[in-house]
C-alpha cells in the first residue's frame, strides 16, 4: 500500500491501492472516481485521491454489497 502524504498531514491515496483496499477491478474504481468528482491531484505521472475520497468509495461498495446479500 502506497500512501502519499503532503502539506498539512493530508493522505492520498493513487488508483492502485484503492483498489487493492477495496479489493475491485481497476475499471470499477475509475468508473466509480468518475462519477465522484472527486479532487485529483497529479505527482509525478501519477493521480492522486484525498483519504476522503477512498471512504466514500469504500462507503459506496459496501452498500451495493449488502444490497446483493438482501436480494
Amino acid at each position: 500500500m502506497v500512501i502519499f502524504v503532503i502539506k498539512g498531514n493530508r493522505k492520498l491515496y493513487d488508483i492502485q491501492t484503492i483498489k487493492n483496499v477495496l479489493k475491485v477491478p481497476k475499471s470499477k474504481v475509475q468508473r466509480l472516481l468518475n462519477k465522484q468528482d472527486a479532487e485529483i491531484v497529479k505527482y509525478k505521472n501519477l493521480h492522486l485521491y484525498p483519504e476522503r475520497t477512498l471512504f466514500n468509495l469504500m462507503e459506496l461498495i459496501l452498500i451495493e454489497k449488502l444490497d446483493r446479500i438482501d436480494d
